[in-house]
């Protein structure tokens, strides 16, 4: 295994997402109230496009629905979810109108907005439902640890967080009714809005959807647009110019904005002289039409703008159009082009000015999906493919420098990555929040990677990214990355990556409690692993081998596996590995019953960690002691062993564990003939653990209902004697 981590003696029962009403629990057990904590109301919308002025007809009926939405809540009646796609071509303002209506009516939905950029025709692959709902979830404040791995459980549960409450739902850029689908509320006092090329009809038919399809500007609402934008007396004077300007954009809103800024800049400049140059940039590109080409409506105005551009800006443009991601960083931005930030951010702005380039937060910004091709096109015409080559390097290096940071931050004895330079210390805070802000792109960029032809950038920075993956529970996006790292190293036929990826995919499996693929992953790791001689990821895949084995119950396997991982470890001096393995090796002894054999296990572990100043694996290892003595009959020092876990995981901050190790605390008292202080201990871990939503909760309350239930039979009987 790749960090410290270790199963608690499983004598608890139920699954993510179950709660179990044990019945009352009498006596005189005292729980202190729990405040139930209001759930957040998150607000995501991106900032609405300045000066929006058409679509009044669509404006209106989605309107009407929200009313409709309102009066049916008010009554109390319970229909569907109202939903409305918007749907339509490229570049025609699907996503500029739903952003623009969401936040007229936002303050109508007082529980929140939620949206996400499905990513449906962009050039990385599209959002699964999956990942989707993964961010909505933790908007809506469930910890992470406790976002359900099932796509079926994460809709149960999104659907359940949203009923009764009055949100706005935003999916941008759908690809298909079936991406969309696990994302609908089943709540009517919610709305959702959905944009696509596609119709979706599927969701008209099966699911109620009001569909929308928003076609090109007419004449007379793009005139309005320029009005606004250029100045209503110079639009009004020059009606021809404006004429032939509104079909050389095709009455396009991108394209019409785009034109728009180019003339502010320069106010005493006739239209008209925008046009003759709009018209001979088109015949220039004639020859470069193409059927079915999303760029036919707008190369004319993208080119002529970006013709327009200074040298430098122009290069930021087309170079930032190579960043695989949904949105660039500043500093991203920079890495790429070879500039630093200042400059970097100088040339970012002015693209934005010139709206060719949009900001989706602080120090962020993002292309729209045609200027991105379009950005693209012009990387690959005006760019040597060396130049194209050594900037996407750049980019990728940049995102190992930091990912490998967060790496060492997060798991501070880790293996350090091979011919990586080390880089400067960060705080684990700084690390987790750089991490959050490029999630998906640190997916997309190790897909990208071996297309781009790097593929060692590509596995280093899959394994690197592991350690912020696990740590905040993106299974899956942990496992995407991992098989695209697989990819990269099996290409290179380089076998020690190979094993070093397939033993940290084991661990995820393993984490997510499939036993099988966690087993596969292991047995192949440990097989590249031997024939290179890398006794590191061999001890890891061992032990992992003997956990997987140890789940299913195989004690004596178990204690072969771990027995093995220990003389690996030993010899090659891993002390954290060696560690690991004498606390798996107590656990299968315990579990095969031998517990004596255990605790010696469990006081040489203790050692290790000792030395190491590891807090949290100690204290792990005090608890699994503590529980091992309590089977083994000895409460008095299985009391003392889980108190001491208890405090070490409260001074960690590690609330959860703190709580396992006082509801143990409460099983000893039990046996010690302490029927208070095992109330109270119980009490206390049942708290915590409501309070944390965790599934364990309700063992706990079973066992304090079963102790009431005891302490009430003698009563009982008594009254009956009497």
């Amino acid at each position: 295994m790749s960090d410290d981590r270790g199963r608690v003696d499983n004598d608890f029962s139920g699954r993510s997402g179950a709660v179990v009403q044990a019945g009352l629990i009498q006596g005189d057990v005292n729980l202190r109230t729990i405040t139930e904590t209001p759930l957040p109301s998150p607000r995501q919308l991106p900032p609405a496009t300045k000066g929006f002025i058409d679509r009044e007809v669509h404006i209106q009926q989605l309107d009407s629905l929200l009313d409709e939405v309102e009066l049916i809540t008010d009554k109390a009646q319970l229909p569907v979810v109202t939903i409305s796609t918007i749907s339509g071509s490229a570049g025609v303002g699907k996503t500029a109108l739903a952003v623009h209506w969401a936040h007229r009516v936002r303050q109508r939905f007082p529980d929140g907005d939620l949206y996400i950029n499905l990513r449906g025709y962009d050039a990385v692959p599209p959002l699964t439902p999956h990942e989707a709902l993964d961010g909505f979830l933790r908007a809506m404040d469930v910890p992470a640890d406790k976002v359900p791995r099932d796509l079926h459980d994460r809709t149960a549960l999104y659907r359940s967080l949203t009923t009764g409450r009055r949100m706005l739902i935003l999916l941008d850029n759908a690809a298909t009714a079936e991406q969309v689908r696990p994302l609908l509320p089943a709540a009517p006092s919610c709305m959702v809005i959905i944009t696509s090329r596609s119709r979706l009809s599927g969701l008209t038919v099966r699911d109620g959807a009001i569909r929308a399809v928003l076609d090109v500007l007419s004449r007379h609402d793009a005139t309005r647009l320029l009005r606004v934008t250029i100045g209503a007396e110079r639009v009004d004077g020059q009606p021809e110019a404006v004429a032939r300007l509104i079909a050389l954009c095709s009455h396009l809103p991108l394209a019409l904005r785009i034109v728009a800024d180019r003339a502010r800049l320069d106010e005493e400049r006739p239209l008209a002289e925008l046009v003759e140059e709009l018209a001979a940039e088109e015949s220039r590109l004639d020859a470069l039409a193409v059927e079915d080409d999303d760029l036919s409506a707008v190369r004319t105005v993208f080119s002529w703008s970006y013709q327009a551009l200074g040298a430098e800006t122009a290069r930021v443009f087309r170079l930032v159009g190579l960043h695989p991601g949904a949105d660039i960083a500043v500093d991203a931005a920079a890495r790429l082009t070879g500039t630093v930030p200042s400059v970097a951010r100088r040339h970012l702005d002015s693209l934005v000015g010139l709206h060719l380039l949009t900001r989706s937060g602080p120090h962020r910004f993002r292309l729209h999906d045609l200027l991105r091709l379009y950005a693209m096109e012009r990387a690959t015409l005006d760019e040597s493919p060396e130049a194209v080559h050594a900037a996407r390097e750049r980019l990728l290096r940049w995102y190992l420098h930091h990912t490998y940071a967060a790496y060492r931050a997060i798991l501070p004895q880790g293996r350090p990555l091979p011919d990586v330079d080390v880089p400067p210390d960060t705080t684990l805070d700084d690390a987790l929040k750089w991490c959050e802000h490029e999630r998906l792109n640190l997916l997309d960029v190790v897909r990208a990677a071996p297309g781009w032809g790097h593929h060692r950038l590509g596995w280093q920075i899959a394994l690197a990214s592991m350690a912020f993956f696990e740590r905040r529970s993106y299974w899956q996006a942990w496992i995407d990355s991992h098989l695209a790292g697989l990819d990269c190293a099996r290409h290179l036929g380089d076998r020690r990556a190979e094993g070093w990826l397939l033993l940290s995919l084991g661990d995820a499996w393993w984490d997510r409690g499939d036993l099988d693929e966690a087993r596969r992953c292991y047995a192949g790791s440990l097989e590249a692993a031997r024939d290179v001689g890398d006794a590191w990821t061999t001890g890891y895949a061992l032990r992992g081998c003997g956990l997987v084995d140890e789940d299913r119950g195989d004690f004596a396997e178990a204690t072969r596996y771990a027995r093995e991982a220990l003389r690996t470890f030993r010899q090659l001096g891993e002390e954290r590995g060696t560690g690991l393995a004498l606390m798996s090796l107590g656990n299968a002894q315990r579990g095969a019953g031998r517990y004596a054999a255990a605790l010696v296990s469990y006081d040489d572990a203790t050692r290790v960690f000792e030395r190491l100043r590891n807090r949290w694996s100690q204290a792990l290892v005090a608890l699994h002691r503590g529980q091992t003595l309590l089977h083994a009959g000895e409460p008095a020092p299985a009391l003392a062993a889980v108190t001491s876990a208890a405090a070490l995981f409260r001074d960690l901050g590690d609330r959860r564990h703190a709580a396992l190790a006082r509801s143990y605390e409460g099983d000893a008292h039990l046996r010690l003939d302490q029927p208070h202080a095992a109330r109270e201990a119980l009490a206390d871990a049942l708290l915590t653990l409501l309070e944390l939503d965790d599934p364990l909760a309700a063992d706990v309350r079973r066992r304090l209902a079963a102790l009431d239930h005891h302490d009430a039979a003698p009563e009982q009987q008594g009254k009956q004697d009497g």
